[in-house]
């Protein structure tokens, strides 16, 4: 397996990249599992990406510096994630069982204004297809050493707050997600979240260090493969999480059942 240099060093912060989100989005995931609030990470997600659109659409066309654009694109989505994770858990003590339809109801608002805002821009479709899907291979060493601390500081705080994680849960998650739509995608984002959270939901322990593994194995089989066969990594990395999710999940049942072993 021979890789060319010059695409190894676009690979490489891809993958690195990949190995700091899991380190938030693997334990995140497992307590939006552990809270049956599946959509929340989608609805947080869409809320992040339409503060971003809305900035791209009435913003960005003016004259502006990229670093300024990028800034205040990051901005306005950390804004709006904050705000909808906010009024999500407020609502949260009132909704009961009504609360995943709550959530479920606020995606579909933000995707559909998403849309509507995006109507009559002539770069709407792209803009559009690279906060769903992500541009991961764009990701630079600069990139890394802005928004890595990000993820670590969240991983570093959610193991530090053991006894306060029912009210530190949203604005962690909020504070993570807008960066994370910005670097890999919203469906990236959710199925870093979900897959892994799924694939060991059935282990009694090492629940968090098994979902890292499947996330580092899935990106770098995703970038690999994505390199290959010269498809959108995005996607690639998405399949290739099914893929690793799956195969650990029906290891864990077959040794769980047939072999009696407690995970």
């Amino acid at each position: 397996m021979i890789i060319d240099p010059d695409m190894l060093g676009i690979l490489a912060p891809a993958f690195i990249a990949g190995a700091i989100i899991a380190l938030a989005h693997v334990p995140l995931g497992i307590e939006v599992l552990r809270r049956g609030i599946i959509f929340l990470d989608l609805a947080v997600a869409q809320f992040a990406a339409l503060g971003m659109i809305a900035f791209h659409v009435f913003f960005e066309n003016h004259a502006m510096s990229p670093e300024f654009a990028a800034a205040g694109s990051l901005f306005c989505g950390l804004g709006m994630a904050v705000s909808c994770a906010l009024l999500l858990h407020i609502l949260e003590k009132y909704a009961g069982h009504f609360q995943e339809a709550l959530i479920g109801s606020a995606f579909i608002f933000a995707a559909s204004l998403s849309i509507l805002i995006m109507a009559n821009d002539p770069h709407g479709g792209e803009q559009m297809k690279d906060i769903l899907a992500g541009q991961i291979l764009w990701i630079t060493w600069h990139d890394l050493l802005v928004y890595g601390p990000v993820f670590l500081f969240v991983s570093a705080l959610w193991s530090i707050l053991q006894a306060h994680r029912s009210g530190s849960f949203y604005i962690l998650f909020a504070l993570a997600i807008p960066f994370s739509v910005s670097l890999i995608g919203v469906y990236l984002v959710f199925t870093s979240l979900i897959l892994p959270a799924l694939a060991t939901a059935k282990m009694a322990r090492n629940k968090g260090l098994a979902g890292y593994g499947i996330s580092l194995a899935a990106f770098a089989l995703g970038l690999l493969g994505s390199y290959y066969l010269d498809t959108p990594s995005g996607p690639m990395i998405v399949m290739a999480m099914f893929v690793v999710s799956c195969v650990v999940f029906l290891c864990v049942r077959y040794l769980c059942i047939s072999r009696r072993i407690d995970f």
